[in-house]
């Protein structure tokens, strides 16, 4: 997955919390892209065909930015009015974001307490980002909860200490990076159980073993009944004797499985049941446990590193 974080602090080389947030997001994401538009446009003067080519090829969008008086900064505001235009993000033809994953994260210099009924900002922070919220939405994006931090200014002698403001930056910076890597984890786990089902719906149809050659590499080991195969060839190996003996248009019903993260690895738990029809003629009904370990690339390409079956 690609992460898109807008930049929008008119000073932000002067934002002790905006800084720490970004380097950390910066350090603790993969794929990241940062676009600072102020620095881009400090006329205001907005590339709309490169900021939307930037939104097309991200799969989440951060927005980073101070409250400015309860809202957004004035170069996000024209960033919006030009960017997300008519029949792209809106429209009968404006579905380009569709899907897309959209993260306020914001810094606000003012405490917790006076964000309510009785404060003196007399409102909650959420009230102040229904507008966008509602943007989100009209652009078919997914709106995540909004990830923001009380107290993020320091003022010498005043408000605050670096050391405060820092700390609460990291707190701030930590939330984001778990929300997006939360996010890659279910969709990788999306990506694994498509996966899944178009191997075993292969398999039923007994494919050419070309079609699983793309997800097989040097380092891929399989485990069948039959014996230990390794690479491409292993398993070719295996599957040409397989079709000897069983036909076509068998059935793989999958009945469990379960997705879990190992480090750099993805481990996969299954229970399948097989019932097919046999070249000599019998009717084969089988169940088995199978136990995989896949990697997924940048780009959502699978590859097997671990191919385990064990009949019950």
């Amino acid at each position: 997955m690609k992460t898109l974080v807008i930049l929008a602090h008119p000073e932000v080389e002067k934002s002790i919390a905006n800084n720490k947030i970004l380097n950390d997001i910066k350090e603790n994401i993969d794929n990241v892209e940062v676009s600072d538009i102020h620095s881009l446009y400090p006329d205001y003067k907005i590339d709309v065909e490169a900021e939307q080519q930037k939104l097309l090829a991200a799969d989440n969008v951060i927005f980073q930015y101070p409250f400015y008086w309860y809202n957004m900064p004035g170069i996000l505001k024209v960033w919006f009015d030009q960017v997300f235009s008519y029949n792209f993000a809106y429209g009968s033809k404006g579905d380009k974001l569709k899907g897309k994953n959209f993260l306020l994260s914001f810094t606000v210099g003012g405490p917790e307490e006076s964000y309510s009924a009785t404060g003196y900002n007399h409102f909650k922070i959420e009230d102040f980002t229904k507008p966008m919220e509602q943007t989100a939405y009209l652009a078919q994006m997914n709106f995540l909860k909004p990830i923001y931090g009380h107290g993020m200014v320091y003022i010498p002698g005043v408000y605050n200490s670096i050391e405060v403001v820092e700390e609460r930056a990291a707190q701030q910076a930590q939330r984001v990076i778990d929300t997006i890597n939360g996010l890659k984890e279910k969709n990788a786990e999306g990506i694994i159980k498509g996966f899944v089902k178009e191997w075993f719906s292969n398999f039923d149809i007994m494919s050419e073993d070309k079609f699983f050659h793309p997800f097989i590499t040097d380092q891929s080991v399989f485990t069948f009944p039959e014996g230990r195969f390794e690479g491409q060839k292993g398993f070719s190996d295996w599957y040409a004797e397989t079709r000897k003996i069983i036909k076509p248009n068998n059935t793989h019903t999958i009945e469990k499985i379960e997705v879990t993260k190992e480090q750099e690895l993805f481990d996969v738990q299954l229970s399948i049941d097989l019932e097919a029809d046999t070249t000599s003629g019998e009717q084969l009904k089988m169940k088995v446990e199978e136990s995989w370990k896949l990697v997924i690339s940048e780009n959502g390409k699978v590859e097997i590193r671990e191919y385990i079956v064990r009949p019950l």
